[in-house]
């Protein structure tokens, strides 16, 4: 039998997922906790979504939304989501979350890859979703925090 018979059913499911995030696709709705255990809702009222896979893309969009407050994300639509999967269980009980804690905004916690591995990503890039009235308009993947900042729409 070809390999790539073996194939077909492995990666069939990337095709679905990404395809989902495609221009016009609905936004999909994700429930996760957020560093404090509290569940939020990414679903069609988000207009912008953040996501970090990478501890150097965390600290990429910490820097670009240092300034920011849970009500000036929330005016603005803004979800953060972070996929913390890859990290140690000690390393994120002791050091992580109590450093995630003091952040002023939620951050949505992917504690288990499954929980974000629909979510389009790009090595050493943090992924922008938009979205208007529940449809996803874009998917940008940007490098640097000043650069996100202006997708983002936050002065400088």
């Amino acid at each position: 039998m070809p390999l790539r018979v073996f194939l077909i059913p492995i990666l069939f499911p990337a095709f679905v997922s990404a395809a989902s995030f495609e221009t016009g696709a609905p936004m999909p709705v994700l429930t996760l906790q957020d560093q404090h255990d509290t569940t939020r809702t990414v679903d069609a009222n988000t207009s912008l979504l953040i996501f970090s896979a990478e501890r150097e893309v965390s600290a990429l969009v910490e820097t670009a939304l240092a300034d920011q407050t849970a009500d000036s994300l929330s005016a603005a639509g803004i979800q953060y989501i972070s996929d913390i999967s890859a990290m140690p269980g000690m390393v994120t009980s002791m050091i992580a979350l109590p450093k995630m804690r003091k952040r002023p905004y939620p951050m949505l916690l992917g504690r288990e890859a499954e929980e974000t591995a629909m979510l389009p990503r790009e090595a050493g890039k943090a992924t922008l979703i938009a979205s208007e009235g529940g449809s996803i308009t874009s998917v940008q993947f940007i490098g640097d925090a000043a650069s996100l900042r202006a997708a983002l729409g936050i002065e400088p």
